[in-house]
Order: C-alpha cells, then sequence, then structure tokens
C-alpha cells in the first residue's frame, strides 16, 4: 500500500466516523490513530530509503575478504561434487540382469528362500569370501504379534487342508510344512518375537566376467551349509533390487520373509564367525572387515608353531613382529623369549623387558659342537631311526663348511677327515649315540684341533683299510689345523672355540646381539646367525618351557644350501621341543631360490603380510592367494601414527584374513623404548605398565 493510498482510506474512515462517545466511536477512533501512526511511521521510512544510496556489499570488503570467497565457494562446490560421487555413481547403465554403476558392474541377488531353523552365523562363509567385493543388506522389521499369529494360523491352515484333500507326494510335504508352520504358530503363541525378514546381497566387480566368476561364488556359498539359503537375480528389477540392497533404502521388492527371534540372531552373528579365538592365544589384529579380534595360538598349531613375517620398509612389519612378541610374552609367564637379529633394531624392546643381552662378537663362549639331552617324549614322537647325535654332527659341518665358504676356500673332500675329528672329539667325551651320554659336556673346536694335531702327528693310528690313507689324513689335518687357526686361544673366533656360557632357561628374554658395526652386514652374520639358530635349539631341547625365538633379517640365512640343509632339519623337528621359530624378513625371492627354502616356509603355520611391493602374481601362486588377496597386499595401508594402525594379510593353516594392527599406547611405549634416552630406573615401571595393558587387551 502507497502513503496515497493510506491517507485516502484514513480520509474515508473520518467522513463516516461514528459518534466519539459512543462505544463504535471509541474502537474507530482507537484503532484510526493507530493507523495513523504506522502510516506516519512508514511513510518516514519510505523517504529514508529513497534519500540513501543503494550500496553494494562488494564495495565495503576488501579484495583479501572477496578473494577468500571465491576460494571457500569454489571448495564448498567441489567439496559437493565429492559427495554426490560417494552417495551415486556419476552414470548406470541398466540391464536385464546387471547394472553398471560408474566403472564397476554389479549384480544383486534376493533371498527366495530361507532355512526354517538357520544355524549360528549361517552367513560366516559368505564374510570369508576376501577375493569377492560385495554388499550384504538386511533389513529386519518387528511385526506385531496378534497380526502375525493370525498370518502363521492362516498359513497353517492353508497348508494343513492342502495335506488333508492331497493324497500324492506332495501331500505328504504339505503335511510336513503344515507341522513345521504350526509349530512356529506354538512358537508365537508362547512369546517368541517376530520379524519380517530379507536379505540382499550386491556383487561388484570390474568387469562383466570377473562379475560372472564372482556371482557363481556366492550363489556356491549361499546354497552351502551352514547358510542353505537360495539367491534369486533380480531380473529386470535390478534398480528396485539395487535400491533395496543401499544403506538406507527399504525393501523395495517387497521379498520379506517372517523369520522368528532365533533366526534374527543367527542371521547377527554371521559376521563375527569369520574372526578366530583360540584359547592360549594372542591378538594378532582385528578383522578389517568386522573389527572382531584375531586371536591366534601359534602352540596350537598342528603343522608346526613356525611363523613367517615379511613386508617392506615402513610397512609396519617390524612393529607388529615385536607387538605379537611381547604379547606372546606375557600371554605366559613361563615362556622365554630368544631374539635373534643383525641390525640392533630390538635392542630398545630387549632392554624394555630386562632382557639380557649377549653380545655375540664379543668375549661369551659359543660352542658350534654343543649337544644337549633329548627328552624321552620327544624321541619317542620320532621314531626309533632318530639320531640325535647325527644329525648334532651335521649341523656342526654345515656350520665350517659355510665358515669356509665365507672366506673362500673350499672343504671339498677333505670334509671326511674333518668328520671323523668330530667323531673322535664325541667318543673321547664319551657321548654315543646312547642319549643318556648327551648329558656329559660337549666337546669343543679346541678339542677338534688337539685332534687334528694327533693327525698330523700319528696318522697311522686313524687309517681304516690302507697305509696309503695316511698321507692324506696328515694333509688333511695340516691344512684344517692352518684353516681353524682363527678359534685358537687369540684368534678372531677364540669365544667359538670354548664351551658356551650362556642358559636360556634361567632367563626370561635373551637378545642375542650380532654386533655389526654402523648396521653393516659383514661376511659373517648368516654364519653366526646359523651357528645362534642351532645353539639356541640345542637349549630348546632341554628345557620344558614354551620357547618363542624370533629371527630378524632371516633371508640373510638363505644364501647357502648347507645352511639351508641345517635349517630345514631344525624346522622339520622345531614342534617336539615348544620351539617357536618366527622368521622376520624384507623379501620373499631369496625362498624361492631353492627347493629347500621352500620347504621351510611350508613349515610355517602361520603368515603375515605387511605392505610389500615385490608382491605379484608369481609370490601370490607360491602361497596359495588369489587376486583379492593379492592386491590387499599390494595396496595394504603401512605403519602410520596418524591413522593408528597398519594393515596386514595373516594366513593361519591356509585360511587368509585382512586385519589391522593396532597397539595399546604401553605397548607403544615399550615397542618405541629407546635405551640412549630412558634410564634403566623406569624399564620395571614400563615392564609392569606393559604387562597390564597386555592383560587388558
Amino acid at each position: 500500500m502507497s502513503p496515497n493510498e493510506l491517507i485516502q482510506q484514513v480520509s474515508s474512515i473520518v467522513a463516516n466516523r461514528p459518534d466519539l462517545v459512543s462505544p463504535g466511536g471509541v474502537f474507530v477512533y482507537g484503532i484510526g490513530t493507530v493507523l495513523v501512526v504506522i502510516g506516519i511511521a512508514r511513510l518516514l521510512e519510505w523517504k529514508r530509503r529513497r534519500s540513501e544510496p543503494d550500496v553494494e556489499l562488494a564495495d565495503v570488503l576488501d579484495d583479501e575478504t572477496l578473494a577468500a570467497g571465491t576460494r571457500e565457494r569454489s571448495a564448498f562446490d567441489t567439496l559437493a561434487e565429492r559427495h554426490q560421487s560417494v552417495i551415486a555413481p556419476a552414470a548406470v547403465e541398466w540391464e536385464t540382469r546387471t547394472a553398471r554403476l560408474g566403472d564397476q558392474w554389479t549384480r544383486t541377488l534376493s533371498i527366495a528362500e530361507y532355512p526354517d531353523y538357520p544355524s549360528d552365523g549361517y552367513l560366516s562363509g559368505l564374510f570369508e569370501l576376501t577375493d569377492v567385493e560385495f554388499d550384504l543388506t538386511a533389513h529386519v522389521t518387528p511385526k506385531l504379534p496378534d497380526r502375525a499369529r493370525d498370518q502363521l494360523q492362516e498359513t497353517a491352515d492353508d497348508l494343513q487342508a492342502g495335506a488333508d484333500i492331497d493324497d500324492s507326494v506332495r501331500g505328504a510335504y504339505l503335511q510336513e510344512r503344515a507341522n513345521e508352520a504350526a509349530a512356529t504358530y506354538k512358537a508365537v503363541e508362547n512369546g517368541q518375537r517376530v520379524f519380517s525378514q530379507s536379505l540382499f546381497v550386491t556383487v561388484r566387480a570390474d568387469s562383466k566376467a570377473e562379475l560372472r566368476e564372482a556371482v557363481t561364488r556366492v550363489r556356491s556359498t549361499l546354497r552351502e551349509p551352514p547358510a542353505r539359503l537360495e539367491p534369486a537375480t533380480a531380473i529386470c528389477l535390478q534398480d528396485k533390487a539395487l535400491q533395496s540392497a543401499a544403506p538406507i533404502g527399504g525393501d523395495e521388492l517387497g521379498r520379506g520373509a517372517i523369520a522368528l527371534g532365533g533366526a534374527v540372531g543367527a542371521l547377527l552373528a554371521s559376521p563375527h564367525n569369520p574372526t578366530i579365538l583360540e584359547s592360549g592365544g594372542v591378538e594378532y589384529g582385528i578383522h578389517k572387515d568386522t573389527q572382531s579380534p584375531l586371536v591366534v595360538d601359534p602352540f596350537a598349531r598342528e603343522d608346526g608353531y613356525a611363523m613367517f613375517t615379511v613386508g617392506d620398509p615402513g610397512s609396519g612389519k617390524s612393529f607388529g613382529a615385536k607387538q605379537n612378541f611381547i604379547r606372546s610374552i606375557e600371554q605366559d609367564p613361563d615362556r622365554i623369549g630368544v631374539i635373534l637379529e643383525p641390525l640392533n633394531n630390538w635392542n630398545g624392546v630387549s632392554e624394555a623387558l630386562g632382557g639380557k643381552q649377549i653380545t655375540v662378537g664379543g668375549t661369551l663362549g659359543l660352542n658350534p659342537l654343543e649337544i644337549k639331552p633329548t627328552p624321552d617324549h620327544v624321541l619317542q614322537a620320532r621314531g626309533d631311526d632318530a639320531s640325535p647325535l647325527k644329525e648334532r654332527r651335521e649341523r656342526a659341518i654345515s656350520f665350517f663348511t659355510n665358515f669356509f665358504a665365507a672366506r673362500g676356500v673350499d672343504l671339498g673332500d677333505r670334509r671326511t677327515t674333518l668328520e671323523a675329528a668330530f667323531d673322535e672329539a664325541y667318543e673321547q667325551q664319551g657321548i654315543t649315540e646312547d642319549v643318556s651320554t648327551h648329558d656329559n659336556p660337549s666337546p669343543t673346536v679346541r678339542d677338534v684341533l688337539d685332534i687334528l694335531e694327533s693327525m698330523s702327528d700319528d696318522p697311522d693310528e686313524y687309517v681304516i683299510r690302507t697305509a696309503a690313507e695316511a698321507e692324506k689324513i696328515e694333509e688333511d689335518a695340516v691344512w684344517l689345523l692352518d684353516q681353524l687357526r682363527p678359534f685358537a686361544e687369540g684368534g678372531q673366533f677364540e669365544n667359538l672355540g670354548r664351551e658356551s656360557e650362556f642358559d636360556i632357561r634361567d632367563e626370561k628374554i635373551i637378545y642375542l646381539d650380532l654386533v655389526q658395526q654402523g648396521g653393516q652386514l659383514g661376511g659373517h652374520t648368516s654364519l653366526l646367525m646359523e651357528l645362534l639358530i642351532s645353539l639356541v635349539y640345542e637349549r630348546a631341547k632341554e628345557t620344558d618351557k614354551e620357547v618363542v625365538f624370533i629371527v630378524d633379517e632371516s633371508r640373510y640365512l638363505l644364501k647357502d644350501a648347507a645352511t639351508l640343509q641345517y635349517l630345514e632339519t631344525i624346522f622339520r623337528h622345531h614342534r617336539h621341543h615348544d620351539l617357536s621359530i618366527r622368521l622376520v624378513t624384507q623379501t620373499v625371492d631369496e625362498f624361492f631360490q631353492d627347493d629347500v627354502a621352500k620347504m621351510i616356509l611350508d613349515q610355517c603355520a602361520v603368515k603375515q603380510f605387511h605392505k610389500l611391493d615385490g608382491m605379484n602374481t608369481d609370490v601370490a601362486n607360491e602361497f596359495g592367494l588369489n587376486h583379492a588377496q593379492m592386491r590387499f597386499v599390494q595396496d595394504a595401508i603401512p605403519g602410520d601414527e596418524e591413522k593408528g594402525y597398519s594393515q596386514a594379510l595373516l594366513g593361519v593353516d591356509g585360511e587368509w584374513r585382512g586385519m589391522e594392527v593396532r597397539a595399546l599406547e604401553k605397548e607403544q611405549e615399550v615397542i618405541e623404548y629407546d635405551p640412549r634416552t630412558a634410564g634403566s630406573e623406569d624399564q620395571a615401571a614400563m615392564f609392569t605398565d606393559a604387562t597390564a595393558g597386555a592383560d587388558d587387551d
């Protein structure tokens, strides 16, 4: 209303005004006064606005503010586009049985028939399909009890009527169905909750061929026990089926079936069954899909207690191996932990846990010929033809063969003379095939040097058949004395010429330090690692405790054929001595260059793959990984403080599960403990806190 119109209206009211003192006059004049005041106020506001010039908001803002606003608007537009691409594909191509959503092909299946009494976790097999990409949507809606009873009664009555009329085989089937419907009706009468349940599975793949293969696997899994479902493709209804499978969509197909509370509970248990929960085990990680714990006990494996861990530097491999070691030791207070690695990467963990550090390159005595008694129960398990003494001698020969090879020397046919010297050394100590004699003091390399000296002085005493042997024995003995000079007193390896001076039975944690200067791996690294593995194996034979033995940078052990032979023997028998050897390495190529190395891998019942760039089709085939599992290893998330976890593929007895490796706060403190910056007074407190944290976990 303009000001002129308002004035005319007021004038009209005044011309026809009633008597001032009448009730109507009071009302009219009061309303008129209010209208006049409002009109004057609006007139003044109108004149004021006309007198002020229009001002653009951009004219009062500086250039920086305007530029920031433009950037923010662009950012919000980009974010909106991203949200759209996440929620829905840019384009959809509908076909009779499939749909193309963006770059992926999909097929949505609905469940046409359900088992009457499904077992708990009946869909667990579906969740174990790590090589198939799929979405599972379940619609579960409570039904009113009265209405549900009426529907069930009607169904039971119809089935019973059909059974009464039909005397054929179909009649018997209808009678069986009628009895089941009646039983369900009684269950509802007794208080069972009733639901309407429908299931949809959307299978995804990058191509039609891959989609057909994936759908076949999903169908097979759903039809087999324990699921026993009948999946059906939504023909010409893929759009409605896909809407039904959407996280926030409803059942657009109306494929619901009546289910009791027990059936719903069995369904909800399915995502949690793909986990591993072994009594006495430790948590290796949490399942990447179900977020349920993977608790594995390596000592419960039937095929051996060994473990293999591989991953690129920075992949979380070392972090995960250290965490698993800590948890394994703290899970059983009687368990012994031994660490062997050449680069001092485990020094902090050892000190944080109060371990004893043994400097291998120092003055501590380590005897390559040491033999320990084998328990009776182990001998019985291995059979009557087992010979611990022969096995020990072969490992000693392997050690010295590699020793000569590291120096560029070929032992050749002098091996027989060295073997004879070993046999004589054990015999002089009263050690024979009789296991009861293996508790006698073991011979040392210096004892062998004395025997070789005797061979060179009086070779005739060691002749077996002809006098012609004496000359060769004398020459071999002199050559061996010269080559074994480093083991004599004052030599480079004089500590390896004496008796061993450590005992794992008296320690909780032992750290075998190879003392590599500046992190460089010398030519004798594999030699010393071989010796230490052999000594730990001998110690494990005589203790009744379980031993967790970490061998980091294990790839250096696989360079020599003799080393592989002796390692394969130890891996073949390690479980008889409750010894869990856990190999940690950065590469896997070395394990495929020799058949014996492959046999060692076969003895590892637990395998853990962190991100590995070297993972390819050939490696995947060697380990029995399918394409999806291979891609998971290639694309696994490495250790990241911001994310708080790393990803790994865990294989237990040939079954693979993707997982996330996370550590408790106290565990992380122990793993990252640096003895150079922390005082020894804090070690006991850290050890106690870490133990409490592991127990809580």
